[in-house]
């Protein structure tokens, strides 16, 4: 009696088992179908364009990019950049400063490099124009003593077609992109506006260190209908006033 209730013990849990694997075979088998999972990255709050601090190849340390309705109105008697019109608006862009490069023994003093970003908007002739500027003074003397080797104002050329696109608000709205040029000194680009033919350009200042004492861009339309043209651009760059002198906290 009890062999037999061993025997059907061991026939029981071996049909089990049998049951078991097959049923594992059969889930093999059986196709394998995945949920249909969208993963959308969340939006990057802090759009990068070629002028933001972050973006590749910036060598500035803070944004040098124009946001016109962020930067306070001051009056152009104390604007880096300025023009002859009386009725010209200026703004305060936020300070920079190019990046530091450090020695080898990481022994050099924090920098005292300032680097100003301040804008003009005015009118010469049949022209309307914004220009904005980078600009430092070389000679600035603070008490940490003069400003390091390494302070200048710095050239971006690989991206310069693609910052004179995203200048300002007015060549953020503009159409119809000429072929980009450029001489020694300048680069430049037209563009339209509506009715308006325009002229996007960088003109590059003194050479100091490893770039300039200023860098001013400029965005410039004609009323008439006709091109902006070199003439018109000597005209803006000889009324504009870029002072390199930085008085804050300035010892010398």
């Amino acid at each position: 009696m009890v062999t037999t209730l061993r025997a059907v013990s061991c026939l029981a849990i071996a049909t089990a088992i049998v049951g078991f694997v097959d049923s594992a075979r059969a889930q093999q088998g059986a196709p394998t179908t995945l949920p249909d999972v969208s993963v959308t990255a969340p939006r990057n709050p802090n759009e990068v364009h070629p002028s933001s601090e972050g973006a590749i190849g910036t060598p500035y340390a803070g944004n040098t990019r124009v946001e016109e309705a962020k930067w306070p109105v001051i009056p152009c008697t104390t604007s880096r950049v300025a023009s002859g019109d009386t009725n010209a608006s200026c703004r305060r862009g936020p300070v920079v400063m190019n990046f530091e490069h450090g020695d080898a023994q990481n022994m050099r003093l924090p920098s005292n490099c300032q680097i100003a970003h301040d804008l003009v908007i005015s009118k010469l002739g049949g022209l309307d124009f914004e220009a904005d500027s980078l600009i430092f003074d070389p000679y600035y003397i603070s008490g940490l003593g003069h400003q390091r080797q390494d302070c200048y104002v710095e050239a971006i050329p690989r991206s310069i077609q693609a910052q004179l696109v995203d200048m300002n608000h007015v060549t953020r709205q503009a159409s119809g992109w000429g072929a980009m040029q450029q001489t020694a000194d300048l680069t430049y680009m037209e563009f339209t506006v509506g009715p308006s033919r325009c002229l996007a350009w960088e003109s590059r200042g003194p050479r100091w260190g490893g770039g300039f004492i200023w860098l001013a861009h400029v965005a410039a339309c004609r009323n008439d209908g006709q091109p902006v043209s070199l003439a018109d651009v000597a005209s803006v760059m000889g009324t504009l006033k870029l002072e390199s002198h930085d008085s804050n906290g300035n010892l010398h």
